[in-house]
């Protein structure tokens, strides 16, 4: 697949990891810092974050990459030539990390539990491209959960693409009636 016609660099997997990986500890080390944050609070924003991205992930999908170009464009070709692997332009992934990373930070005035909640966003980002060249990777991934994420993956690659956008789980498209099921 050719890269998208940015004049910036394009990061490919796993080097496309590299910038949230280092917002994601960014993150962690604010989030250990805060005073306020407890054993408790702590890992419930971080899960509510990394809930929250599943649906992030859904609507990015489903609206940005095949409905906004240019990412629709681009998006486009992942999908005639899904077996190349991806790369990720480095405008794009900061467009997508900076907001994470940031907003909950600037719409919370404590910030170790906006970091908390953003720790868990940038995990569900880390989770989401991992599995997702996982499932460009494998011919038939093993484990029960894989598989049926790979199952529905490969369907909406190869018979509609207007079902089953999400890649860590396919709660969403049922919620939102977008499921193969349907």
């Amino acid at each position: 697949m050719r890269n998208p016609p940015l004049n910036a660099t394009t990061l490919g997997f796993p080097q496309s990891l590299l910038m949230p990986s280092v917002a994601a500890l960014g993150m962690l080390g604010l989030w250990m810092r805060a005073p306020a944050v407890g054993w408790l609070v702590g890992p419930m924003l971080m899960a509510t974050g990394l809930c929250a991205w599943t649906l992030l992930e859904y609507l990015l999908h489903r609206f940005m990459l095949h409905g906004v170009e240019p990412f629709r464009g681009w998006h486009l070709q992942h999908h005639l030539h899904p077996d190349v692997p991806m790369r990720t332009p480095v405008v794009s992934s900061l467009m997508l990390i900076l907001p994470v990373a940031g907003l909950p930070i600037l719409l919370h005035t404590d910030t170790g539990p906006a970091a908390a909640l953003s720790f868990g966003l940038l995990v569900g980002h880390l989770l989401q491209e991992i599995v997702h060249h996982r499932l460009h990777m494998a011919t038939r991934p093993v484990g029960a959960w894989l598989s049926a994420r790979w199952r529905e993956h490969d369907f909406h690659h190869h018979r509609n693409e207007h079902v089953a956008y999400g890649t860590l789980t396919g709660f969403w498209d049922g919620v939102l009636k977008t499921s193969v099921a349907r």
